[in-house]
């Protein structure tokens, strides 16, 4: 969700090779089906790496009918990139439809993109991601410009989550969260204005990480609070997401002290962590998600965390509608720069959500917009101010554990679809603004089987406590064993 940044930047590349490091260990919480543990096979001689591409792309189009997670399968290109060292790991991965790879066209998840050229080069974290002994095979499916939270753009229709068809795998990274939930991947590109990491991670079952901001690759360094985009990955397991972000870290990033360690598993901290469940005016997530909050208290109690309840640092309805004054600038950039590249036509294929927002932005006095960011600050100084009595936060990721295809579709009137919208996200965007590190981590379920993850967050430059926890979690909570009904990762080639 509003993955769309307000500038794009050239900014520095860089990353490291999957398994090109010393081996992670197999721990009993960690998935074999992995990056980590595919890539360890094939260096072992135990798989080709030919051969799990090969499967990797039978599995996507095997899935695509029922699912409809990508916008591109290219196997030509895939078959074509092979590395010749067969045990040279080449893990299979898509690319989400919001950054441009060199050679595929970014579509944004946009009819005004229906015939846009190829990209000429490729964004800075998205090479990076490529030079992790990753082989990307496709490009996945996202709402138009990454505005929502759930995947569902009139240019591509519904993505469905793996495990339940009928509901919304999330968004804006849907596609590349319902392919590594399917099991058509072991990790995926995916990035976060709003929540886009951490909403499909939680509705699909997935470890979701946001990083601080500054903190990987291709990323600006400033404490901005405009600066709302990240870009990390979906995993199964924590350990491909921790190695993606110590391989992918910036030296010397701004701010943000030590780099991230490689984290091998839990270092066993003991944290205090704040609960936080209300929402804008008060309201209450569903139920389910109110059980999960309180059957992962419990958990966190027995493996030694100090829990304690917490009111929001910031009022969350002013908070809202700031955020959504922000998104609406954002909205405005990308209609200017529509009709700029296509004309009136090219607007006209917009959505009304994205004109209705980029309307409002666009209707933003000078003076207005100053404010606005001077406002945004104060929430940040006051978010992070909040953290002297406790270490971590837990709060909810969304207000309802699921959400059925068509609650949030784009042909609604976009006033009320924004409403709903923002009463579902309650919880997420504050880490945007501020540059914090937040995470899903699905350790609980609903009543009904559905995922049910849990949203951790500190603050910016808190990544390495995050990832403590969430290997602790792991361990205590193991999620490896579960698969949906719609699961592909047995098909081989």
């Amino acid at each position: 969700m509003m993955d769309l940044d307000i500038s794009r930047r050239a900014l520095l590349a860089g990353g490291a090779a999957l398994a090109a490091t010393p081996a992670l260990a197999q721990t009993s919480a960690a998935d074999p089906a992995d990056a980590i543990g595919l890539a360890q096979r094939i260096r072992s001689g135990g798989a080709s790496a030919r051969d799990e591409v090969l499967a990797a792309l039978d599995r996507a189009d095997a899935a695509q009918p029922q699912l409809n997670f990508a916008v591109l399968i290219d196997r030509p290109r895939a078959i074509a990139s092979l590395p010749k060292d067969e045990r040279q790991p080449a893990i299979p991965t898509f690319i989400k439809d919001l950054n441009d790879y060199k050679g595929w066209p970014t579509k944004n998840g946009s009819r005004a993109f229906a015939d846009v050229p190829p990209a000429a080069k490729n964004e800075a974290f998205v090479d990076a991601f490529a030079q992790m002994n990753t082989l990307p095979i496709g490009k996945t499916a996202t709402p138009e410009f990454g505005l929502m939270c759930v995947t569902e753009p009139l240019s591509h229709g519904p993505t469905r989550n793996p495990w339940n068809p009928a509901f919304s795998p999330g968004g804006s990274s849907g596609g590349s969260a319902a392919a590594v939930a399917a099991g058509v991947v072991p990790i995926a590109h995916a990035n976060d204005g709003g929540g886009s990491i951490r909403i499909p991670a939680a509705l699909c079952g997935l470890f979701g990480f946001k990083p601080s901001r500054g903190r990987l690759a291709g990323q600006g360094k400033a404490d901005d609070p405009a600066e709302i985009t990240v870009d990390h990955v979906l995993t199964r397991s924590v350990r491909d997401a921790a190695l993606s972000m110590a391989a992918l870290q910036i030296q010397g990033s701004d701010g943000l002290g030590a780099p991230v360690p490689r984290l091998n598993g839990p270092a066993g901290e003991r944290f205090r962590i704040a609960v936080i469940t209300a929402g804008p005016e008060n309201a209450q997530p569903d139920a389910e998600v109110l059980a999960g909050i309180d059957r992962t208290r419990r958990l966190l109690a027995s493996m030694g965390h100090t829990v304690i309840d917490a009111p929001w640092p910031i009022p969350p309805a002013e908070f809202a509608r700031d955020f959504v004054a922000l998104w609406s600038l954002g909205a405005a950039q990308a209609v200017g720069a529509v009709q700029k590249a296509f004309g009136a036509d090219g607007v006209a294929k917009l959505e009304p959500l994205t004109r209705h927002l980029a309307g409002n932005g666009a209707a933003m006095a000078p003076a207005d917009v100053q404010a606005l960011m001077g406002r945004l600050a104060t929430y940040r100084n006051a978010y992070n101010a909040s953290f002297q009595d406790h270490d971590l936060l837990l709060t909810p990721v969304l207000s309802r554990h699921a959400v059925p295809i068509g609650y949030l579709s784009p042909t609604r009137p976009p006033a009320d679809l924004m409403a709903d919208m923002m009463r579902l996200v309650a919880y997420t965007p504050v880490q945007n603004l501020t540059g914090a590190a937040a995470m899903s981590v699905p350790i609980m379920q609903a009543t009904n089987g559905l995922p049910l993850g849990m949203h951790f967050a500190g603050r910016r430059g808190d990544d390495a406590k995050l990832l403590d926890l969430a290997f602790q979690l792991e361990a205590a909570a193991p999620w490896a064993q579960r698969r949906p009904p719609i699961w592909f990762g047995n098909r081989r080639n």
